[in-house]
């Protein structure tokens, strides 16, 4: 990802003798590691309560009925993927709806 903001840190002695420690095991700079930090401390925890809250939402969904027809099943699932790879919503057949040029 492309950063795109600069941020001035001051440690204290026993943080700076930390990072820098780190840095040099790594052989990596120590800003590196700060971003490494900050991605484990502050993102990554988010990005995980997001999939547990999408889990839990799937978990609470009623079950849905099995298709009577499978040929027709796999045509609307098709439809729907193919909506969603593009942006738009799936269309029926000739209704011209949900359709968008590729370029």
């Amino acid at each position: 990802m492309r950063r795109t903001h600069k941020v001035q840190v001051t440690l204290d002695e026993r943080q700076y003798a930390a990072v820098s420690r780190i840095s040099r095991a790594g052989r990596r700079k120590l800003a590196a590691v700060v971003r490494e930090a900050v991605e484990r401390y502050c993102v990554a925890p988010e990005a995980r309560r997001r999939r547990l809250d999408a889990i839990e939402a799937l978990y609470a969904m009623e079950p849905a009925p099995a298709p009577t027809d499978l040929e027709q099943w796999e045509r609307d699932y098709g439809n729907l993927k193919t909506g969603l790879a593009t942006g738009c919503a799936p269309r029926s057949e000739g209704d011209g709806v949900g359709t968008r040029k590729r370029r």
